[in-house]
């Protein structure tokens, strides 16, 4: 029976080809976000599925008690590895501390690496592969680096770099002792670099890190693996853990062991956490937004079935009079909306494995394709094809014969129409709140690159001071024959490092953003101020005595910016006094800000160069920077290229992607219902056509109430985007402009594509044939 389901099936599906490709795209475009979240999903309960003997590996989470409360931290100090070596169910233990990101010194420029140390013993206790070198290096050899594949490739090019030298700031010079192959599958542990315990415990001693190695109470950025010697002992641990709690000063240490398996999906209460992946709630948020886009598509499926409905009901009649039941007309129905939606899977798997690259956070995902995963996908497809295909089974199978081959136009198929006008209402009110986000991202990116290519010269140099004292560099590099003007600040045409401070005036007390900046900078860029006077040409190093504002702050500390001038705050404890009032920044957000000489915070020194000299200024730069600082790399870069690079925007990406999945979704949801209306009111249309009504009428009649519902979508949507877009103003600054126009742009661009959909079928009316219509009725 299922066979001959098949057959008719398929039949029917390549007879009405058309409404089969658009029943797929509508299914394809539904489904692509679950099987991205499917992707995603598998991801997570892989993660360290590549280890051999998974079930015996353990991490050792530790308890800290301090004033009564209780927090359990994903790490544990590193005294404890030895005291769990001498239990006899632990079959070996691992010691890894995460240092974090270090600067990799190359000619250019620094690359921040995340390094951890650890021991020969993490390659028998993980599954973690060498392709080359030897593992007892790290045992053998204090400054032997391992590096993974990827590493080795982002900064050699090559895996092949057995014996090269680096050098990493603050920690000295090493040498490339083996290549890590990289992982199979997600892994809670990311390794780019690792060097051996002995080397941490020399740095240690050089003060170049922290002494935690015999630290009890630094057990934050350290954590402890172990094998057991079977599965059984995971209860004996914990009981033997009890044994090693610790009183410190402050605080009280108990210790657990957390099978590795039950790391990922992560634990949202553990801390020092950061790759554990999806939590349970981050799950359980991935499955209702499954079900959700299995209801949208169940959605636009049905209405796009409205358009067949006629045709399909009179094939029904045919087929209850020579004998089918109505429970083999539901059964073929739902075969063919499964069919459907197992050719919409397989379309859209390879389309989403192709965009994966481009999606964030996706392009490095791993996973197994193994057979849960294709049996969940199919699996997914079919309990779509049965919800979509559901509800038309029943109302087709439900007629019957002589009602259907008599008067078929006479019958109303959906008394619920309104329930699918509510829904398209909602679908495009949506689309219309992304457009408006989409149109003003798009227009203050405009913006924003027509004053970076007329405001930011291409002849400023950047270059990252790292903590250096930058007096003696700053004349040096003043006086290359290249350099026009340097200025040492932590700002230039928009903060680069905001501090943030407490600031108090008459009673009044805010927390306001600051910048440091070099005494000169306004005067050397040109800026004018709003009100009062640039800082003195002597400037007293000891004590804080002036600050400027910009007209943002101006406005939140004083309800008339031009009396600030001359007035004095109260900066943290501080006393100073409100000299200028600078115009806010021209590019990017406009927050309120305090402009500060404090030459201890300077970050950055911002060189103006003479034209067309930059090659031969950042050779002269560099020297001088080696002669200064040659165990620091010159971060040295071009200021329009580094910070204002001319890519779209990350919002825009988000919400131009949202926008067009979103539309055609809702595009391909109105054309059924617009396509039933016309197949509903035939007769109707056939009568006003012999009583002297236009084509152009006709078409008008029925595309006006399509036209009102994008009239109360945007009712709706147009509010929604005014709100959305305020809060987005409120992270990207005030030019983001929320004006007439670019809502009427967004609007406009959803009511035509909306409107050209529903002409697309009610175009129809105009070429009803008055005749044959009244004659078949």
């Amino acid at each position: 029976m299922i066979r001959n389901y098949f057959k008719i099936a398929w039949r029917n599906l390549w007879k009405n080809k058309l409404f089969s490709v658009v029943n797929i795209l509508s299914l394809s475009l539904s489904m692509a976000v679950g099987v991205i979240l499917f992707t995603g999903l598998k991801a997570t309960f892989d993660t360290d599925h590549f280890h051999p003997k998974l079930n015996q590996l353990v991490r050792i989470l530790t308890q800290e008690t301090n004033e009564g409360v209780q927090t359990k931290w994903a790490s544990a100090p590193l005294p404890l590895a030895t005291q769990l070596n001498s239990v006899s169910f632990v079959e070996k233990t691992v010691k890894v501390r995460l240092a974090g990101k270090h600067n990799l010194q190359t000619d250019k420029g620094d690359v921040p690496i995340d390094i951890k140390f650890s021991e020969p013993s993490f390659f028998d206790v993980f599954g973690f592969n060498l392709l080359s070198g030897s593992a007892q290096s790290l045992a053998n050899n204090p400054t032997s680096l391992l590096l993974t594949q990827k590493t080795a490739e982002k900064i050699f090019g090559s895996t092949n770099v057995l014996g090269h030298t680096v050098q990493f700031e603050n920690l000295g010079y090493y040498t490339v002792g083996g290549i890590i192959q990289d992982p199979p599958l997600e892994t809670h542990l990311p390794i780019e670099a690792m060097l051996s315990i002995r080397s941490a415990e020399l740095l240690e001693k050089k003060g170049a890190i922290s002494s935690i190695s015999q630290d009890w109470g630094g057990f934050k950025s350290s954590a402890i693996y172990a094998r057991l010697k079977s599965d059984g002992n995971l209860e004996q641990l914990n009981a033997t853990l009890q044994n090693y709690t610790r009183k410190l000063d402050k605080s009280h240490l108990q210790f657990l062991a957390q099978p590795i398996e039950d790391i990922t999906p992560g634990k949202i209460d553990l801390k020092s956490n950061p790759h554990a992946g999806a939590s349970w709630e981050d799950v359980k948020t991935q499955l209702f937004i499954i079900l959700s886009l299995t209801l949208l598509a169940a959605f636009n499926y049905i209405s796009l079935a409205l358009a067949r409905a006629f045709s399909r009901a009179q094939e029904v009649g045919v087929r209850k009079i020579i004998g089918a039941t109505r429970g083999q007309v539901i059964g073929q129905f739902l075969m063919e909306s499964t069919l459907v939606a197992l050719c919409a899977l397989f379309f859209t798997v390879p389309c989403v494995t192709i965009l994966a690259h481009y999606i964030p956070d996706m392009d490095d995902v791993t996973f197994t394709w193994d057979i849960a995963f294709v049996v969940g996908l199919i699996t997914y497809a079919l309990i779509t094809g049965l919800v979509a295909g559901a509800f038309p089974a029943w109302l087709l199978s439900a007629f019957q014969p002589i009602q259907v081959l008599r008067k078929m136009k006479t019958i109303k198929l959906f008394r619920g129409v309104a329930v699918y006008k509510a829904l398209i209402v909602v679908q495009f009110s949506v689309t219309i709140l992304f457009m408006i986000l989409v149109v003003i991202v798009a227009d203050y990116d405009r913006k924003n690159n027509a004053i970076i290519s007329s405001t930011v010269p291409s002849n400023v140099l950047t270059l990252d001071l790292k903590g250096e004292n930058y007096q003696n560099l700053q004349n040096e590099i003043s006086g290359l024959s290249q350099v026009e003007t340097t200025l040492a600040t932590n700002w230039y045409y928009e903060p680069i490092k905001l501090g943030k401070d407490s600031v108090t005036l008459n009673d009044k007390t805010l927390e306001v953003n600051y910048v440091s900046i070099d005494p000169r900078a306004i005067e050397t860029e040109g800026i004018r101020l709003l009100a009062g006077q640039n800082f003195p040409s002597t400037m007293p190093l000891s004590t804080e005595q002036y600050v400027l504002v910009n007209e943002a702050a101006a406005k939140v500390l004083a309800s008339k910016s031009e009396t600030l001038v001359g007035q004095n705050l109260l900066l943290d404890s501080a006393s100073v006094q409100v000299i200028g009032i600078l115009p806010n920044e021209i590019i990017g957000q406009q927050l309120p800000l305090i402009y500060r000489y404090l030459p201890n915070e300077i970050t950055t020194l911002t060189i103006k160069i003479k034209p067309h000299t930059e090659m031969e200024a950042t050779k002269a730069i560099q020297s001088v920077w080696k002669d200064h600082f040659p165990e620091k790399t010159a971060n040295l870069y071009n200021l329009k290229e580094y910070r204002y690079s001319g890519e779209i925007s990350g919002e825009m990406e988000i919400f131009g992607g949202s926008a067009l999945i979103i539309m055609i979704i809702a595009a391909l949801g109105i054309l059924g219902i617009a396509s039933y209306s016309v197949e509903t009111r035939t007769k109707e249309l056939g009568i006003r056509k012999v009583m002297g009504a236009s084509n152009v009428k006709l078409v008008w009649i029925i595309t006006k109430n399509f036209g009102i519902l994008m009239l109360i979508a945007g009712l709706i949507g147009v509010p929604a985007g005014l709100f959305c877009g305020d809060l987005l103003r409120k992270e990207m600054g005030s030019y983001l402009d929320l004006g007439l126009i670019n809502i009427s742009i967004a609007f406009a661009l959803v009511a035509i594509v909306g409107l050209l959909t529903v002409l697309s079928q009610t175009i129809r009316a105009g070429q009803i044939e008055p005749v044959k219509v009244l004659k078949a009725d």
